[in-house]
């Protein structure tokens, strides 16, 4: 049985328990539920984690999910300043960490047994034998949950949402289950009566509940940070008390990761669960000591320096404060001008409302109608928590715009109307660290690998194959690092800005252009020291002829994109630009360039959604607009596909009809290329195809469009006809091109000559035409040149330029050199035939590694996402030996 089999199991078992003994004869919705007593004790941890019940009081459970890295690292430093703040000082209370995964949450909520009898016996001799003090503490739960595509949690942590919605709809669990203090306050009904303030600030059985969420801005808003506050919103209907309140409203932590200091509205966030543990400490302790929290732990926002509600400035300083004492607390009066009374704080920049109440310090009971919040009309400002007429509330970033109040606040918004700089410093750090040259606030350039490759008299790239470019004379740009696609097979990690539209400064064209050339120009002379550089190509290097604006990001945002394509030619460079597809109007008014990509990750929409994860909503119409588009731009035109084996590479009469939308001038085909793990991407080596899958998915491809064009009724427009023109093995890349616009008859031979080259100058004298008279046109044909021999498909040197001398780190050379179609080897690695009876060995060997996976191909999806690939046709082909 599979994981998430027995896990649904499990929870269906737990649903039996949870709700065994229901007298069907009267099983209304709204009747109290006795449920059967589980054989647990929960005053030890779970035999399965070692993970105290998240209801035990005195028990803290941090609990996350994470699939970048941020939510757990969050999750970790929330652990250590709790470790170091309050259970070094109280040996009773526990603290523990754990993945949403690792709880099975009907048990967790549901199957409860009052233990809090016997804790509080412990805690009496705690107190009376242990030199730590020792407190009440109800149990308290946080979540810090990332938001994944389409406002969901990652599928592996999906259990958590999908078991309280569960909860919370099943008609067989007792309303508000987690409710421990008002059992017997229930009514015949089911209903609820209302909780005093008092009541709530002694219960110390109850859960209570906090949620910090990360999510982008740049994605639709009503998604943003969905899955903690949708968390939240179960756990009050279940019936948790609420950590963190203001203005009689629940409070969720949001962080943007577009706005780039999310880390400082989580230190912001958890300073105030911080604070309120201690304030929570503080009332139910019994010889409590107090302690201060290092501002360290809690951000800049110490509580201590903030203003109070009459203007004075907290006062609390050195280790005898507690961290909630402030000028005005002395002051306190009985109309409840105390400190910090539901005040707004900075939701600019945290994202959030705080809660800055204070819990009583009395221990007296004549102060019932004490009120620590703005909402004091006379009834529980906390009763729409549990109110089961009604949703609970909980403050996310609309309500945050509309309730700043404050003359300071109305500031600040319009201050942050303010165009910003695209790249943050952490993204530029990052960028930075791996290779990239900042120019302006959001360009970028980089010294390609093939550049390198190139000077060195180790071949070039695709592009010099396919198109006669010379590697080393091309600058790898953009003039926008932000894009509105973060796909799965991003090589840069997604280190860069994200964003629907241009929100930030704008820098001049002429400027990046200028420092783009300089900054490529000083890493080609950096690149002298290269071990193997060739002196002539290294001086040639420093005149720059080609620009790709395939670096990262979406270059055609660019507000001033055109102006930039049009400085690049004055200096006679040619452009290469690549698109995501999902700004069609840009691309219907983009001038006349070199040559004009559109990535075309995915057949279907489902697919298109998983792979590039869009952030617009209508990113399918976008991208078959803009191949639409392509049909009329006149100049060379290409649907770009990346191939990620298990993702996209099925579904090849999809991809067919895409390209006959645009009748792209070329179809470039090329495998992933793995860049190594990353938190960012669910990519795994066995999903970058090989050289051969490659072809074989272009030689479909060229069938299916076949079929599109014969299938075209008599006085309808065809589809172009498309071959096979070039390959490039050592990228894994195949280039399908038009018959009719690169494909000649030799007049002496008689065999198609292919005419994908381009021939630059012609290129550069025909787009000086088209700047000075804008109505001159021109098109493919203009400017082709012809493809050498070596660079065709199926020639021997396989794409690669005989002029230079092909490279093997540590002199690995493959086993085998041929196979057959069953990939069992024919040829060894001097390529020479393998006799009958080594093919025989080796076709053995293939079938027991077919049994052993179960089918000559198995993809296995796993819990993170990934998707492992097992095929016995590819176990010989990795194969290396040493020369």
């Amino acid at each position: 049985m599979s994981k998430e089999q027995n896990n649904d199991t499990n929870n269906n078992d737990n649903k039996n328990n949870a709700t065994a003994s229901i007298d069907d004869a009267s099983n209304k919705k709204h009747e109290t539920i006795t449920k059967v007593p589980i054989q647990i004790d929960i005053s030890q941890p779970c035999a399965d984690n070692g993970l105290q019940r998240i209801q035990n009081m005195n028990t803290i459970t941090i609990s996350y999910a994470s699939t970048t890295g941020t939510c757990r690292n969050f999750a970790n430093t929330l652990y250590q300043s709790l470790l170091q703040t309050i259970a070094r000082n109280y040996s009773n209370i526990k603290i523990q960490l754990c993945t949403v995964d690792e709880l099975d949450w009907w048990d967790e909520l549901l199957n409860y047994e009052d233990q809090n009898e016997a804790s509080a016996g412990a805690v009496g001799d705690v107190f009376q034998n242990s030199k730590k003090d020792a407190v009440l503490l109800p149990p308290i739960v946080v979540f810090i949950l990332p938001t994944w595509t389409g406002g969901t949690l990652p599928t592996q942590y999906s259990s958590l949402l999908t078991s309280l919605s569960d909860i919370t709809h099943d008609w067989r669990v007792a309303p508000h289950p987690l409710r421990r203090t008002l059992e017997s306050s229930s009514s015949s009904s089911g209903g609820m009566t209302p909780v005093t303030r008092r009541a709530y600030k002694k219960d110390t059985k109850t859960l209570q509940v906090a949620c910090f969420g990360m999510g982008s801005s740049a994605y639709d808003i009503s998604t943003f940070c969905k899955p903690a506050k949708d968390v939240f919103k179960h756990f009050l209907k279940l019936g948790a008390w609420s950590l963190l309140k203001s203005q009689g409203k629940s409070v969720v932590g949001m962080g943007d990761d577009d706005a780039g200091d999310c880390k400082q509205v989580f230190d912001d966030w958890m300073g105030r669960v911080l604070n309120k543990v201690q304030e929570i400490m503080k009332v139910h302790g019994s010889n409590t000591t107090t302690t201060t929290t290092p501002s360290s732990l809690i951000g800049s926002k110490d509580p201590s320096k903030f203003e109070c509600c009459n203007g004075k400035q907290g006062g609390g300083s050195g280790d005898d404060k507690h961290i909630s004492s402030c000028a005005c607390q002395e002051e306190k009066t009985n109309d409840n001008e105390g400190c910090c009374s539901a005040k707004v704080d900075d939701v600019a920049d945290g994202g959030f409302y705080s809660d800055e109440d204070n819990y009583d310090n009395d221990d007296d009971d004549d102060d019932d109608d004490d009120d620590d919040d703005d909402d004091n009309d006379g009834s529980s400002a906390y009763e729409s928590d549990y109110n089961e007429e009604k949703e609970p509330e909980v403050m996310d970033l609309e309500d945050i715009g509309n309730a700043m109040k404050s003359s300071d606040a109305a500031k600040r918004s319009t201050n942050n109307r303010e165009l910003k700089e695209m790249v943050t410093p952490k993204q530029a750090a990052a960028l930075k660290k791996e290779g990239y040259r900042i120019i302006g606030t959001h360009s970028a350039v980089k010294l390609c690998r093939w550049t390198k490759h190139q000077l060195r008299g180790r071949g070039g790239c695709y592009k010099h194959t396919f198109y006669g470019i010379t590697s080393y004379q091309c600058m790898e740009a953009t003039p926008s690092l932000a894009c509105a696609n973060k796909c799965v097979f991003c090589w840069r990690h997604h280190k860069n800005p994200v964003g629907r539209e241009w929100r930030w400064k704008i820098d001049d064209p002429n400027e990046i252009v200028e420092q783009a050339v300089k900054e490529h120009i000083s890493m080609i002379k950096e690149a002298r020291g290269i071990p193997g550089v060739k002196k002539d190509r290294w001086q040639e290097a420093h005149t720059v002829r080609h620009c790709a604006l395939s670096l990262v990001g979406e270059p055609i945002m660019y507000p001033r994109i055109d102006e930039f394509l049009a400085d690049l030619h004055r200096r006679k460079i040619s452009t290469f630009l690549v698109t995501n597809g999902q700004h069609p109007q840009a691309i219907e008014s983009l001038r006349p360039i070199t040559q004009l990509y559109v990535s075309v990750d995915a057949s279907t929409p489902e697919t298109l959604e998983a792979i590039d994860r869009p952030l617009f909503k209508d990113a399918w119409d976008r991208l078959r607009s803009s191949l639409k588009s392509l049909k009329h731009k006149g100049q060379r035109t290409v649907a770009r596909l990346t191939v990620v084996k298990g993702w996209n590479s099925d579904e090849i009469e999809g991809y067919a009809k895409l390209i006959a939308l645009g009748h792209c001038s070329l179809v470039e085909v090329k495998g992933v290329t793995f860049c190594g793990k990353s938190d960012a991407s669910n990519l795994n080596m066995s999903n970058t195809p090989w050289h051969h899958e490659v072809v074989a998915m272009v030689k479909k491809l060229q069938q299916e469009l076949q079929k599109i064009r014969d299938a075209t009724p008599e006085g309808k427009e065809k589809i172009p006809e498309y071959g096979i023109a070039c390959e490039h093995k050592h990228s894994v890349s195949v280039l399908l091109a038009r018959v009719d616009l690169f494909a000649v008859d030799d007049p002496v031979t008689g065999k198609r000559r292919w005419r994908t080259w381009i021939n630059y100058d012609k290129f550069q004298e025909l787009a000086a035409t088209h700047e000075l008279d804008p109505s001159f046109t021109f098109g493919v044909q203009d400017y082709v040149d012809d493809t050498p021999s070596w660079a065709l498909y199926g020639a021997e040197e396989e794409g690669f330029d005989p002029t230079d001398t092909r490279h093997r780190k540590k002199r690995k050379y493959p086993k085998y050199t041929k196979f057959d179609n069953d990939g069992v080897p024919t040829h060894d690695h001097d390529h020479q035939p393998l006799n009958g009876e080594e093919r025989a060995k080796l076709r053995s060997l293939m079938e027991l590694k077919k049994q052993e996976i179960g089918d000559g191909v198995s993809v296995i999806g796993l819990e993170s996402g990934e998707k492992v690939i097992h095929d016995a046709s590819l176990m010989f082909r990795g194969l290396t030996i040493r020369k």
